[in-house]
C-alpha cells in the first residue's frame, strides 16, 4: 500500500470482517501495520521478497548447537553427531523453505568448527593429532612439526586441523549437512 493511513484502513476492514462475518477472534496486540521486513511469523521473515529464518530462530538454533557441542561433553564423537543430526533434521525439516542459501552453508561451516574444537579437546595431546594427520595423508616429517594448543578455539582455524578433519571426515562420521536439505537440492 502507498501510505500508512491506507494500510491502517485495510487492517481495520480485515479485522472487522474476521470478527463480524467469520466470528474469528483477532488479537489486537499482535495485529498492526508495519514494514514487512520487521514482521516475524512462525520463525520466518520476509526480506527482499525472499523467506528467511528469523533472527530469533537462528539464535535459538545456535544456542542449542552450542549446548550440544560443549567441549567438556562426555559423549563420543559418533554419539554427539547422532544427537546433533537428530536435532538438525527436525530443524531443517521446518526451515527448509527459507531461501537464503548462504545461511545454511555458514551454519554448516560453523558446526564443523565447533566439532573440530570438541575433537581436539578429546584428543588432548598434540601427538595424537600428529598421528591422525599422518593417517589423513600428511607426510610424517611435516606432521611431527605440528604443535598446537588442543583446548583453544583458534586451533580449529589452522589449515592442518581443517586438512585432518575435512568434509569427508565428517561425512564418514555421519554428520548431515543442512545445505543438503535445501529446497533446491531436494528438487534434483
Amino acid at each position: 500500500l502507498k501510505s500508512e493511513r491506507a494500510a491502517k484502513r485495510v487492517l481495520k476492514g480485515v479485522t472487522s470482517y474476521l470478527k463480524e462475518h467469520l466470528k474469528l477472534p483477532v488479537n489486537e496486540e499482535k495485529s498492526g501495520v508495519t514494514v514487512i521486513k520487521d514482521v516475524t511469523f512462525l520463525g520466518f521473515q520476509l526480506l527482499v521478497g525472499k523467506i528467511r529464518v528469523s533472527d530469533k530462530a537462528r539464535t535459538k538454533f545456535k544456542s542449542k548447537i552450542r549446548e550440544l557441542t560443549r567441549r567438556n561433553n562426555p559423549l563420543s564423537m559418533h554419539q554427539l553427531i547422532q544427537d546433533m543430526n537428530s536435532y538438525m533434521r527436525g530443524w531443517i525439516a521446518y526451515f527448509r523453505i527459507q531461501e537464503f542459501k548462504y545461511l545454511l552453508r555458514d551454519f554448516d561451516a560453523w558446526i564443523r568448527s565447533r566439532l573440530r574444537s570438541v575433537q581436539l579437546k578429546k584428543w588432548k595431546n598434540p601427538r595424537t593429532f600428529q598421528h591422525h594427520a599422518i593417517k589423513a595423508g600428511l607426510p610424517p616429517h611435516q606432521a611431527h612439526r605440528i604443535w598446537m594448543r588442543m583446548n583453544k578455539w583458534q586451533s580449529t582455524m589452522r589449515k592442518e586441523v581443517r586438512f585432518v578433519m575435512n568434509l569427508d571426515w565428517f561425512r564418514k562420521l555421519g554428520l548431515i549437512s543442512l545445505h543438503d536439505y535445501t529446497k533446491a537440492t531436494l528438487k534434483t
